[in-house]
């Protein structure tokens, strides 16, 4: 059975046996990933799947069922299930089916060039680009190397008249070197998301992983104290993942943020924009809707260093008497609508690499830090990050730095923010979203070395 067929039989339905309102959400998913070694393709899968929720009004109560199949049997699976979920369920909050935005921007995430790709042309680029570490560097071997396409669609109906579906596809290729010299071995990765593939160059993601890789061999600690720090672009991306949830309405409604009360005060340098666009072009995040039917829109968060808005999923935003911003998205067709980010991202300056080093002097360059998962305090905003990096003086690289922890708060490196770079770089998706950042520098960081 079609998926609009399908869709419109279930809700007609539901209807017919009693929901007040209800929604059909659609995912389906087509993945291909080959993972290379030595020249050789070590794993290759191309799968496919979908998964429906039906969620409907019954009894005054919102039930919920899900599936993996399209058929008749699965429309009175789902309004039966769904009728058995309402009935035990005792709602402290009451859901809402949303009616629909007055407008979606269009978006066209979807890269017919990519869809034509033969497998074995994926599987080449992926050897190109082991390639492109081994051939430069006699040190470098490979911990792994990936390329992945991804193909989703997400669609969403409901008894108020919505009808919205939106297709996207993309690449994520990641390659992780090993450099050894002397007894000394050093890794490092790379990686790139776009669904242009023709701006895809696999055998120059493979040698800047290993000239990382290379580049940290000698590397020694720094002596305890403070830095000036400058953080590269995807450095500044993790930080600002790690700490996203800050700025969602839901968080700060519940205590698991510091912000409350602080919308329109300053909370950031004034050299911070920090917007949440998911209408921008090529970028994994960006979508006309998010999970509830709500259009998304360019969202300033933070403007020359003000606190200017949260973002709201509907049942956050019912709470603070506003409206939802577009970001109630689901991790997946059984999981709950959360609230989570876009594309997220520091919006750049006018700075290049070279002059901020130049204006860092003496300093600490952080090209790496780990321990996110638990080093990272969410709420208080704390950190604790094992790092490396490079030892700056007179704006240029002296020597690589390694085994240091570098420590501070999150609200506090806000305000220490002196300059932004011209470099924006959006990283891999995590569970907040897509998150970007260019090169910030950082008036002073703890550091825990030797």
């Amino acid at each position: 059975m079609e998926r609009e067929q399908f869709q419109k039989i279930l809700m007609e339905s539901a209807l017919k046996q009693g929901f007040e309102h209800c929604e059909v959400y659609f995912e389906a998913t087509e993945n291909f990933e080959v993972l290379v070694l030595e020249g050789e393709i070590s794993h290759y899968e191309n799968s496919n799947q979908i998964g429906i929720c039906f969620r409907g009004i019954y009894k005054s109560n919102m039930g919920y069922a899900y599936a993996t199949t399209m058929n008749e049997q699965t429309v009175q699976y789902l309004i039966e299930q769904a009728k058995e979920n309402a009935d035990v369920i005792e709602e402290t909050e009451k859901e809402v089916i949303f009616e629909g935005s007055n407008y979606y921007t269009p978006i066209n995430s979807y890269n017919e060039k990519l869809k034509m790709l033969s497998p074995e042309e994926k599987m080449e680029a992926a050897k190109k680009m082991e390639q492109g570490a081994l051939q430069e560097y006699e040190q470098v071997s490979i911990d792994y190397c990936v390329l992945q396409t991804i193909e989703k669609t997400i669609a969403l109906s409901n008894s108020k008249g919505l009808s919205l579906c939106h297709k996207k596809n993309g690449i994520v290729a990641n390659i992780s070197t090993i450099a050894q010299q002397n007894g000394d071995v050093k890794t490092a990765s790379e990686d790139w998301t776009s669904n242009d593939w023709s701006t895809f160059y696999p055998q120059e993601i493979g040698r800047k992983a290993g000239e990382k890789a290379v580049s940290h061999l000698g590397a020694y600690s720094l002596p305890s104290g403070e830095y000036r720090v400058l953080l590269e672009n995807h450095v500044a991306a993790e930080l600002l993942s790690a700490f996203a949830g800050i700025f969602y309405g839901e968080n700060v409604q519940k205590g698991f943020s510091l912000l409350k009360g602080k919308l329109k005060e300053k909370i950031a340098s004034s050299k911070v924009t920090l917007r949440d666009d998911g209408l921008l072009e090529n970028i994994s995040g960006s979508v006309p809707f998010d999970h509830e039917g709500v259009a998304v829109k360019n969202k300033i968060i933070i403007e020359n260093g003000k606190l200017e808005a949260f973002l709201y999923n509907l049942k956050s935003a019912a709470k603070d008497r506003t409206v939802s911003t577009g970001n109630g998205f689901k991790n997946g067709y059984k999981n709950t609508v959360k609230t989570k980010c876009t594309n997220f991202y520091i919006q750049p300056g006018g700075k290049t690499t070279r002059t901020l080093m130049a204006q860092l002097g003496e300093g600490l360059l952080i090209t790496d830090i780990a321990g996110l998962h638990s080093g990272a305090n969410a709420i208080s905003g704390d950190f604790s990050l094992s790092a490396e990096g490079f030892w700056i003086e007179r704006g240029q690289i002296v020597r690589p730095v390694e085994q240091i922890t570098i420590g501070g708060n999150f609200y506090t490196v806000l305000k220490l923010i002196e300059e932004v770079g011209n470099d924006l770089k959006f990283i891999t998706p995590s569970s907040n979203g897509t998150m970007g950042a260019p090169m910030i520098m950082i008036k002073r960081i703890s550091v825990a070395g030797i």
